[in-house]
């Protein structure tokens, strides 16, 4: 999977909804009242920043997941075609908000005796066209 490719559509309405999280939030540890006087600055910004990156751990690992579903059980090896069952191989990330605990995809050939992680169909159509000796 790319780490590196950027959002391309507008973010404004997740970031409106992320932004009445931070108030369902204030709800939620101070109740209805709110918090009293005696709450300092400090203790605002260490909840706000905690559930920050819990929001990012959640959003990270719900994405690695989906992702990890659309592989499907079997992928093709890069070298032979064959079909290769899809397993999992714990991984622990870290992250600009935190750790992320993720399922990397990993598979082996039987036959190739290769193992080998599973990419998008783009990707793996472009190595296998670099394996089979084509710069295109």
């Amino acid at each position: 999977m790319p780490f590196t490719k950027g959002q391309s559509h507008d973010l404004s309405e997740l970031r409106n909804m992320a932004y009445g999280w931070g108030k369902i939030i204030t709800r939620r540890a101070y109740g209805d009242e709110g918090p009293g006087l005696d709450l300092d600055f400090d203790a605002v910004e260490s909840l706000a920043v905690d559930m920050g990156q819990a929001v990012i751990q959640g959003a990270i690992e719900e994405v690695l997941r989906l992702q990890f579903q659309r592989l499907g059980d079997h992928q093709p090896c890069p070298a032979c075609q064959r079909a290769c069952p899809v397993a999992k191989a714990p991984r622990t990330i870290q992250v600009r908000g935190g750790t992320v605990h993720y399922d990397e995809p990993v598979c082996h050939c039987p036959v190739c005796r290769r193992d080998f992680f599973p990419s998008a169909p783009e990707f793996a159509a472009r190595l296998a066209q670099l394996l089979a000796g084509d710069p295109g």
